[in-house]
This record gives C-alpha cells, structure tokens and sequence, in this order.
C-alpha cells in the first residue's frame, strides 16, 4: 500500500521498493514473503500484485508508457509466491486458503495465525477473496506482457482459471459437511 502512495511522487522509488520485496535475501525459496519483521512465518494479505499493477499504471499515466521491464521483471517472483499460497496455505487443495492474519484490521476475536489443535484448520473468506484478487491480478499483468512476448496468454488462462476455481469453491455447497 506505501509504494502506491509513494508512486503519487516518485514512481521510481516506488519500484524499487516493490522490487526490493521480492529480492532473494527476504523471498524465502519456497515463494513465501515475510509478513513482518518479528514474524517471518505468518502470512499477509498478497497486495504486492496489485501494487505492482497500480505503481505501473500510474507510471504509465505519468510518462505516458509503463515500464514493461519492471512488470516483467517482479511478475516472475510475484508468480514464485502466487505458487506458495496455492501450494502452502490451500491445505485439502479445495481452492479455500487458510493463511492467519489476513483481514487487514488489528482487532480479532482469536489468534488466526495460532496453531489449531491437531485435526483443525481455518478456512478463511478473507484468505480466499485476497487470493482470487491476486489471480486477477496476476492475469492483468500477464495479458499486459503478453503485448510484447505471447508466451505470456498461456499464463494469464491460467490466473483466470485459478479465479474462476476459487469462484467455483466458494459458490458450492460441500455436500460433506452435516
């Protein structure tokens, strides 16, 4: 949320900001992102995406083209950590994601980031609604790379169908559930 802010000044600062997130020395092999900094292993809302996407758009505004190599550039790591959530925090692969403090407020009835007694875990709406804005996202910024390279359309189906999956969890009813 800063870098979009910061775009309204200084697009480049804003860039490298985005771009200093996702460098190896904080982007954990496996894709995750730190959430903060006394907690490495929680999970925050996935804005990054999204930030990109606004910090480009509003660069582009500005100078009257966006900066594709930046777009391509963080999309590649942006993908490394879409590819966690999915694989990570999707624990029955149900397209339902579990994550811990993801709603964006401070105030909660229980620790959403504690760990459950053995047998139990958190679905969240606000996990599943933050990872299928981040597919749309990620689609955006695909079909935007896909004007200059057209290996990227194979990719952006591929966001669209994880929404779409996610979509499909959420408006079906779980016929195991009593």
């Amino acid at each position: 949320f800063q870098a979009v802010a910061v775009a309204l000044i200084d697009t480049e600062f804003a860039k490298q900001q985005l771009l200093m997130l996702v460098q190896d020395r904080f982007m954990h092999p496996n894709g995750q992102l730190p959430a903060y900094e006394w907690r490495f292993d929680d999970a925050n809302p996935p804005v990054h995406a999204w930030a990109t996407w606004r910090v480009y758009k509003m660069e582009q505004a500005l100078k009257g083209e966006g900066d594709a190599d930046f777009l391509e550039r963080i999309f590649h790591k942006l993908l490394l950590n879409f590819s966690w959530w999915v694989n990570r925090k999707d624990a029955e692969g149900r397209n339902l994601f579990q994550g811990g403090f993801l709603g964006l407020d401070n105030i909660a009835l229980f620790d959403r980031s504690a760990e459950l007694p053995p047998g139990y875990q958190l679905d969240q709406a606000d996990g599943t609604a933050w990872i299928a804005a981040y597919a749309l996202d990620l689609m955006r910024i695909a079909l935007e790379l896909a004007k200059r390279n057209a290996a990227y359309v194979d990719i952006s189906v591929k966001f669209f169908e994880h929404f779409l999956y996610i979509a499909g969890a959420i408006n079906s009813v779980d016929d195991d559930a009593e």
